[in-house]
């Protein structure tokens, strides 16, 4: 566990690191209008890719991981396989929704052909759900060295195409090329590790006890998935961009990506590890084996969280001005804001885990639709009054709500 733990966390920060060099380049090459159409298209792929695999990812993990506990790893082959078979369906409906909605969610400023901004966004976004189908898989079987080399792989590759660019100051549409053709190398780097340790998708069908207690499992996790894609700074994101400009998206998305960083990054890390042996207690043992693991991962995440949240408050002001400059000043309180609610709020990410190994999904999915109710009617008040600020505000008040509710409910209901 330690040692898949390290793996994930270690090359989850590796590649942290690159891409915080890459967007720090970007940053100061293209300026914050041209950065900001930037990052408004990474946001608008990676909502994409969240929509393609909902919950199949998560589902994946769980139930894999548990039939290898059970002793049965065919169950667990056909569990991939069906679960593939949908992903791949979910990616075409996906994609032609994107077509037809695309005229409405053109980056602000945008003066290209709609074709290019629909090709860059749908290929990096297919590539990359399909890459993070297979890591799901791959985190089932316990091969944590999966996500693990491909990402470092794909991020070292990226960095010394972006420094070449940067030397022969090459515009926007070259870098969002670079970006979609970064994500069809992620799902290469997968597939081959995938086939080379023998996991492959069954066309076997699932044991119809555990297909049951899947598609339930399933069917919450997708309206969890969908709910949260659109509460985790979707809504704040759409708004900046339609009512302030893409100057302002940008800054928003540095505060977040440097939040993810060190914080977001950092529970991902220890909940990549904590759901599959928790799947795995519970396959074993039912709820007590659970219990044992969710006390310690309670402590850890709120140690880590409660440091975090201080570093990052302090080291704010320094950090933006020595990376981004001057001219992105703006990023400072933003940043601050969210490293301290994401510090403080690090312990739900153990919550999380728990709900969705006890097929509790239900609750984690009524956190996340009152969230997207309480960020809509935020938003709506406070970014067309007070812009970036009010953005970073609506983010930080459901937050902070959504998580008491959450710590409430997780100790009186279990």
């Amino acid at each position: 566990a330690i040692r898949g733990a390290i793996m994930v966390m270690g090359s989850t920060y590796v590649t942290y690191a690159l891409g915080m060099l890459t967007s720090i380049l970007l940053a100061r090459s293209l300026g914050p209008d041209d950065f900001g159409r930037y990052t408004y298209m990474v946001w608008m792929a990676g909502l994409l890719i969240m929509f393609s695999n909902n919950g199949l990812t998560t589902t994946v993990i769980r139930f894999a991981s548990e039939s290898l506990g059970r002793g049965l790893p065919e169950n667990a082959s056909s569990i991939h396989g069906w679960l593939r078979r949908w992903q791949l369906a979910c990616v075409v409906l996906v994609g032609c929704l994107f077509l037809v909605a695309m005229p409405w969610f053109k980056p602000a400023g945008w003066d290209g052909h709609l074709a290019v901004f629909a090709a860059v966004v749908l290929v990096a976004a297919i590539a990359k759900a399909m890459f993070l189908f297979d890591v799901s898989v791959a985190k089932g079987y316990g091969l944590f060295h999966v996500e693990a080399r491909a990402t470092v792989t794909m991020s070292l590759l990226s960095i010394a195409a972006v420094l070449v660019m940067v030397v022969m100051k090459a515009p926007l549409l070259a870098y969002l090329l670079l970006f979609a053709s970064v994500s069809v190398g992620y799902v290469v780097c997968s597939s081959m590790m995938l086939r080379k340790a023998g996991v492959r998708p069954s066309r076997e069908p699932v044991e119809p006890a555990t297909l049951a207690r899947l598609k339930r499992h399933l069917g919450w996790t997708v309206l969890l998935t969908l709910a949260y894609a659109i509460s985790n700074k979707s809504i704040e994101t759409w708004m900046l961009n339609a009512m302030v400009g893409s100057a302002a998206v940008g800054y928003f998305a540095i505060a977040a990506a440097l939040t993810r960083g060190g914080v977001d990054l950092l529970a991902s890390g220890l909940g990549t590890v904590l759901m599959p042996m928790m799947g795995h207690a519970f396959g074993k043992g039912g709820q007590e084996g659970v219990n044992a693991i969710m006390a310690n991962a309670m402590r850890y995440f709120a140690f880590i969280g409660l440091l975090l949240a201080g570093g990052g408050a302090l080291v704010a002001d320094s950090a933006i001005t020595l990376l981004y400059g001057a001219e992105y000043k703006a990023v400072v309180n933003p940043l601050r804001v969210m490293m301290i609610v994401g510090g403080f709020t690090m312990i739900g990410g153990a919550f999380n885990a728990l709900l969705s190994t006890t097929d509790n999904q239900h609750l984690r999915v009524g956190y996340v639709l009152f969230s997207i109710l309480s960020v809509g009617v935020l938003s709506v008040l406070l970014i067309p009054r007070y812009g970036l600020n009010g953005a970073v505000a609506a983010h930080a008040i459901s937050e902070v709500l959504i998580f008491t509710l959450m710590a409430t409910g997780v100790s009186r209901l279990l």
